[in-house]
């Protein structure tokens, strides 16, 4: 997980390597919103909300805690999403500085160990309402 602002999830409280829906594996990540958080101030003028790359970004930090602890630390530099790979999201609401809390999920659908790629869906609610759908997601971790 990076440190410091662009940490997205505090800390993950569900993993299970054969979880999920495709039963590949499962990670559920926290992050308690704070109405001081950076992003509300720096999106659009007087449109304080979380920018839905950051949701987005919350899924692959998952996606590379995943890819960690199957192959070890990153060596080198790490792309932010596979290149080349078809993906889509569905954003159906928005993270203001009134929310509490911020859950996202990913189920796995696919690792390839030989070319180290995960592929994975996910979801993200705000105080327990699903406002991101993500599906094809892929990190390639850098070995």
């Amino acid at each position: 997980m990076p440190l410091g602002r662009m940490r997205m999830v505090d800390g993950l409280d569900a993993w299970d390597p054969t979880g999920g829906k495709h039963g590949k594996g499962f990670l559920r990540g926290r992050k308690r919103v704070d109405p001081a958080d950076w992003f509300f101030a720096a999106h659009f003028y007087q449109d304080p909300v979380c920018p839905g790359s950051l949701g987005l970004e919350s899924l692959l930090q998952l996606l590379r805690a995943e890819a960690a602890r199957r192959w070890g630390p990153a060596a080198g530099t790490l792309e932010s999403m596979t290149l080349h790979h078809p993906h889509e999201w569905l954003y159906r609401g928005q993270i203001l500085p009134t929310n509490h809390e911020a859950v996202v999920e990913a189920h796995i659908k696919r690792v390839d160990d030989a070319t180290g790629t995960i592929v994975a869906d996910g979801l993200l609610l705000v105080d327990g309402r699903p406002i991101y759908g993500m599906t094809d997601f892929a990190i390639t971790w850098p070995r």
